[in-house]
């Protein structure tokens, strides 16, 4: 992993609404609010992350999208003291972990490594009736295209938490090589507010999904 620039909040948002809207499985409730708000999606697809205007409309439509800063997906979300984007290599795969959520537990068989959902994949298991098919799209985008960066937040830089970009950080799951020279968007907080949001990402802590 290395580090290319320092990046902010304002430039996550508008990466995580383009990882997002490009999301055949997510884009649906997205559009639908943008489409409420009346707003283009241009101020997504051609967002400028310098433009304060801008900023603030893309903040209000991720607040309704997702609960951001603090709801819903963002429920007890860290205070990130600094964004960075940096450059993945492929052996990052194994320190990078699904959020907490039942899908991608039962999908992972609760280890949470992308690694180990695509071994379930290619088996053709099938969670929660959830189909397969995003996954095996992937697979084919991957051959001659890229993805955009995931988002990804850490408190000690060994364990990392996926914010945005789960069914990606899948797809390298099946070639963890086409991970390597791939962007994320990193963001940084101390261990005392990973463990409001997900203690699993401390130092020492064995990683245990919850059981629904």
């Amino acid at each position: 992993m290395k580090t290319i620039r320092i990046s902010n909040e304002n430039e996550m948002i508008l990466e995580f609404l383009k990882g997002e809207l490009n999301s055949n499985r997510f884009n649906e409730k997205l559009i639908s609010i943008l489409n409420e708000l009346a707003y283009s999606s241009d101020i997504i697809t051609n967002g400028d992350e310098g433009n304060q205007k801008e900023n603030l409309l893309r903040l209000k439509i991720m607040e309704m999208y997702r609960g951001y800063p603090n709801k819903e997906l963002f429920k007890n979300f860290p205070d990130i003291y600094e964004w960075k984007l940096v450059e993945l290599s492929s052996e990052d795969i194994d320190n990078i972990y699904y959020i907490d959520y039942d899908y991608w537990n039962e999908l992972s068989n609760n280890t949470s490594k992308p690694i180990e959902a695509a071994k379930n994949i290619k088996n053709g298991i099938e969670i929660f009736d959830v189909s397969n098919k995003p996954f095996l799209d992937g697979i084919e985008h991957l051959e001659n295209k890229t993805f955009p960066p995931v988002i990804l937040i850490t408190c000690n830089n060994e364990k990392f938490l996926i914010i945005e970009g789960h069914s990606r950080m899948t797809v390298y799951g099946f070639d963890p090589n086409k991970l390597q020279g791939t962007y994320a968007y990193i963001g940084y907080c101390t261990p005392e507010d990973m463990k409001k949001y997900d203690a699993r990402m401390l130092k020492d802590v064995p990683l245990k999904s919850r059981k629904y």
